[in-house]
C-alpha cells in the first residue's frame, strides 16, 4: 500500500523554540525526498481540556455518532488533520514537569470522538515520528506519553529524546542534536516511500524497550518477573540469559497492542457492558446516594 507524500508537523513548543526548530530541521530533511510539509502550532490555537462527560464513549457504545461536547475550540480540527488526513506525522513537544506540556495532554485526551468516528485509522497505514525536548533527568514520561497519541494512528519509525535545557534556540549550537533531527526526518521520508508492510522502527532501543512503542518505562503489576508496557499493554516476563536479564515479550500482545483495532474494540466492548450494567442495575442506587455528596462542600472561587 502506497502512502501520501505529505508530513504534518504538530508542534507543542514555543514558537521558534527548541522543539519547533528540531521539527523544522526534520521536515527540511524530508523535503529533499520530494515530501511536502505543513506545521500546526498548538500554542497558537484554542485548546480546552476534556470535561470527562463521556458523551462520546456512551454514544459509541450505543451505536450512535460519537461527538465531543466541546464545540468552541480548535481540538477537533487538529485531530482531524493529524489523525484522519492522509499524511505522515511528526510530533514535537517540550517537557516542563516530567511529562509533555499541557497543550499536548489536552489534545490527546480529546482524541476519542475522532477515533470512534474513524476506526479505520487504527489500521495504521501511515508512519510517524516523535521529538521530545527536555532537561536533565526530568523526561522519563515524555516519549511514553507522546506515543499514546501516535500509536493510535501511525507506525513509529523513529523517536528522539533531547536532553536540553529549554533556552529558545539553544539546540542550534549543538550540531549533533541538529543532525539527529535531520536523520529522523530522512527516516520518515524514506519510510513513506516504502509499502507500509516493509516499514520498521529505526530508532535506538534498550534491553527493556517495548517492541511496539520502543519506550522503556515498564509497569510491574505483581510478581517481579512480570512486566507490562503501560502504553501498549504488551506483557512480558523477565528471564535470565547469559549476559544478565532480558524480557521475553508476549507475541500475541505484540500483534494486538492496546492501540490496535482489536485492543480498542475489546476495551469498548467491556466499557459497553459496564454502561449497560450501570443503567440497568446501579443508576437508581446512585441517584439516591449522590444527594448527600451534591449537597456537601464549602466550594471556593476566586474573589469569593
Amino acid at each position: 500500500m502506497t502512502q501520501a507524500k505529505k508530513i504534518i508537523g504538530l508542534s507543542f513548543g514555543r514558537i521558534n523554540g527548541n522543539s519547533e526548530i528540531l521539527l523544522k530541521e526534520a521536515l527540511m530533511a524530508a523535503e529533499q525526498y520530494g515530501i511536502e510539509s505543513e506545521i500546526i502550532r498548538a500554542m497558537e490555537l484554542r485548546v480546552k481540556p476534556c470535561k470527562g462527560c463521556e458523551s462520546c464513549s456512551v454514544a459509541f457504545t450505543r451505536g450512535l455518532k460519537p461527538t465531543c461536547a466541546i464545540k468552541d475550540d480548535d481540538c477537533e480540527w487538529v485531530l482531524e488533520k493529524t489523525c484522519v488526513e492522509d499524511c505522515a506525522l511528526i510530533i514535537s513537544a517540550p517537557v516542563y514537569h516530567v511529562r509533555p506540556n499541557g497543550y499536548f495532554m489536552c489534545i490527546t485526551e480529546r482524541l476519542l470522538p475522532v477515533m470512534f468516528s474513524h476506526m479505520n485509522i487504527l489500521k495504521k497505514t501511515r508512519v510517524g515520528g516523535i521529538i521530545g525536548v527536555g532537561g536533565g533527568d526530568w523526561t522519563a514520561f515524555q516519549l511514553p506519553l507522546m506515543n499514546i497519541y501516535l500509536q493510535h494512528t501511525r507506525i513509529l519509525v523513529d523517536q528522539i529524546q533531547v536532553q536540553y535545557m529549554p533556552r529558545p534556540g539553544a539546540v542550534l549550537a549543538d550540531p549533533t542534536i541538529m543532525e539527529r533531527a535531520r536523520l529522523l526526518g530522512k527516516r520518515i521520508a524514506e519510510a513513506m516511500l516504502k509499502p507500509i508492510e516493509q516499514v520498521k522502527y529505526l530508532g535506538e532501543d534498550t534491553p527493556a524497550s517495548c517492541p511496539v512503542c520502543h519506550c522503556n518505562v515498564l509497569h510491574i503489576p505483581g510478581e517481579l518477573t512480570e512486566v507490562i508496557c503501560p502504553v501498549c499493554a504488551v506483557r512480558g516476563t523477565m528471564v535470565a540469559d547469559g549476559n544478565g536479564m532480558a524480557i521475553k515479550w508476549n507475541e500475541e500482545d505484540v500483534k494486538h497492542p492496546r492501540f490496535s483495532e482489536w485492543g480498542i474494540t475489546s476495551h469498548m466492548a467491556d466499557v459497553g457492558q459496564l454502561h449497560e450494567k450501570f443503567f440497568k442495575e446501579d443508576s437508581g442506587k446512585v441517584k439516591k446516594l449522590i444527594k448527600k455528596y451534591v449537597a456537601y462542600g464549602n466550594i471556593t472561587r476566586p474573589g469569593g
